[in-house]
């Protein structure tokens, strides 16, 4: 996520609500010539996408990324094929924190040379709750009261 910024030429194609949200819609493509400074932001340069961003919160919401090329990943490790999809929608939970809301992905990627998978994966996230827990700090050997 930090070489985002650097990996892409962004521009702005308009506004749109999401979910009673006014946000700002930005496309992005890989900026040519750019050269990655983690192993992991390789795969940046094979995506194209469109984020949309809270006007208000200046959060993104919504992110929609598809692969137009294929990519490897390691020297035989995986190959991601052109198409793959994913697709990440956000929530403001207990108005304080962003979390995800809902993920769609279509993957279409060869693992190892031996297994090939093409599959659409869905999944929800609902009902998020803060977590509370009471501690005691006690020290071995000293009597509690």
């Amino acid at each position: 996520m930090l070489e985002v910024s650097d990996a892409f030429n962004f521009r702005l194609i308009g506004s749109e609500l999401f979910e009673g949200r006014d946000t700002w819609v930005l496309e992005g493509e890989p900026r040519p010539g750019y050269q990655p400074k983690s192993r992991g932001a390789q795969i940046l340069s094979k995506f194209k996408g469109r984020v949309w961003i809270d006007k208000a919160e200046e959060q993104w919401v919504r992110l929609d990324l598809t692969a137009f090329d294929t990519l490897s990943v390691g020297f035989v490790l995986a190959r991601i094929h052109k198409g793959t999809r994913v697709l990440v929608e956000m929530t403001k939970v207990n108005d304080e924190v962003w979390l995800p809301k809902h993920v769609q992905s279509h993957l279409d990627v060869r693992i190892a040379l031996f297994k090939n998978y093409d599959e659409d994966i869905e999944q929800t996230f609902r009902d998020y709750r803060k977590f509370r827990t009471d501690t005691k700090i006690t020290v071995v050997g000293e009597e509690s009261h």
